[in-house]
């Protein structure tokens, strides 16, 4: 590993020299000087500045500086606009290293957030982490040491020579890479963001955006979600790039990174009961997906059935194929003890629960819309949450944390809407609401 960061050093050494695209702009005699713990960051403060305003961090690249950095991506034009904080750090060593899989940028990193706290009043939730090539790689090794203080990470051709890391929880991820890439080649970057594709438990295929609006050379975007989370993972691939940061793509990180929080995307709403605990296994109840209450009396009730096995215990067709499962689809088809009394679970007025074999779900609450009375939520034998005759509805899935994971409009029939980690999921059906488990 020694000899590929050698050839890595040897590669870029020449790239701190060249850089183009200045353009214009502010320079970087024109950010306050700051030092934090012994080492100088740049930092950029709009006028006006709102308390509580974000704050993005830009990390140079190796043999770089915040100067390189700055004149090449102009962070401050976006920041004029939009209103936020701009930090170019530099290295820590002559020739301007990142630590790109131990604990001592990171740290520093914290420190920097911290000392912006106290000068800038920024909003802790919402800091962004961008860095070029090695900047890169840091930004990479920051996902699985300090992802509870980086809401959403932008390496740009920075594809980690030490690996990939085990990141602390599913991240947002926006990753800009040139094809003409002759330093840290493109054609690692596809292997190298599966690796967090399958820690996050994304879609495994990518919505492809062919001629995307972009500044500078033709792009394409791919992006795989929602993830565990709801997060997002993207990558601009732009033709003809070769290994250099640039002002292009500036734009297209922040209105990407700006929809997220540390505590998930902004302006989503959570479920009533987002700030309970995740309920136990036992309070995933098996209910009809018709929402009727039983008597309200502390026995036991039967349900009527025409089918002791389930409505679905056969081959069901939908949008998405046929699926196997042994669940119950409406009253009318179970046979089942449901609680009559009704009880809370993490905060919601379970209305009827069944102990019947096989269910997945429990209905909670009852609907004022009767159309909601046919909607039913179920899992697919293929682990995905599926909602059916929702035709017209919005649609929203929230994890055991009460984080929107996935929102979409019912279609009708039965559709697919979800796939993710094991655990409980609360689903949200218009004015209907519906607790499953994958």
């Amino acid at each position: 590993m020694r000899t590929a960061i050698l050839f890595f050093f040897a590669a870029t050494i020449s790239f701190a020299q060249w850089g183009g695209g200045a353009g214009g702009g502010k320079s970087l005699n024109e950010y306050k000087k700051v030092s934090v713990s012994g080492r100088d960051i740049h930092v950029y403060a709009p006028s006006g500045l709102k308390a509580k305003s974000p704050l993005l961090i830009s990390c140079h690249g190796m043999n770089q500086d915040p100067n390189y950095q700055q004149e090449n991506t102009h962070w401050e034009a976006v920041a004029d606009t939009a209103g936020f904080v701009v930090v170019y750090p530099r290295g820590g060593t002559e020739m301007s290293t990142w630590d790109i899989s131990g604990n001592k940028d990171t740290k520093w990193m914290t420190e920097i957030i911290a000392q912006m706290v106290k000068d800038y009043d920024i909003d802790e939730k919402r800091v962004y982490l961008s860095g070029f090539s090695m900047g890169g790689m840091f930004t990479y090794n920051a996902m699985s040491k300090i992802a509870d203080k980086i809401a959403a990470y932008a390496p740009t051709s920075g594809t980690n020579v030490m690996g990939a890391s085990k990141a602390q929880r599913p991240v947002p991820i926006i990753h800009p890479h040139g094809t003409t890439d002759d330093v840290l080649p493109y054609n690692q970057v596809e292997g190298f963001l599966k690796n967090y594709r399958d820690q996050f438990n994304c879609p495994s295929q990518a919505e492809v955006q062919d001629n995307y609006p972009h500044q500078g050379e033709k792009a394409t975007m791919y992006t795989w979600g929602p993830c565990d989370g709801g997060v997002y993972i993207k990558h601009m691939k732009l033709e003809g790039r070769g290994h250099m940061p640039s002002k292009n793509e500036v734009s297209d990180i922040w209105n990407f990174v700006k929809q997220w929080s540390v505590d998930g995307k902004i302006g989503e709403t959570k479920p009533e009961s987002s700030s309970a605990a995740p309920a136990s296994s036992a309070d995933v109840a098996k209910s009809s997906s018709s929402g009727v209450t039983g008597p309200k009396s502390s026995g036991v009730a039967t349900g009527s059935s025409s089918s002791g096995r389930g409505f679905w215990g056969g081959n069901r067709s939908s949008s998405s194929g046929s699926h196997h499962h042994h669940g119950f689809g409406s009253s009318s088809s179970i046979t089942s003890l449901a609680v009559g009394s009704s009880s809370s679970i993490g905060g919601l007025a379970v209305g009827s629960s069944s102990s019947g074999i096989g269910g997945q779900f429990a209905a909670i609450a009852q609907p004022k819309d009767p159309s909601l009375l046919l909607v039913s939520v179920y899992k697919s034998s293929d682990n995905y949450i599926v909602v059916s005759n929702a035709q017209g509805k919005t649609i929203t899935v929230f994890n055991s944390l009460g984080n929107v994971v996935q929102t979409t409009r019912g279609l009708g029939n039965q559709q697919k809407v979800y796939t993710g980690a094991k655990g409980v999921y609360i689903v949200k059906v218009g004015s209907r609401t519906f607790k499953t488990a994958l």
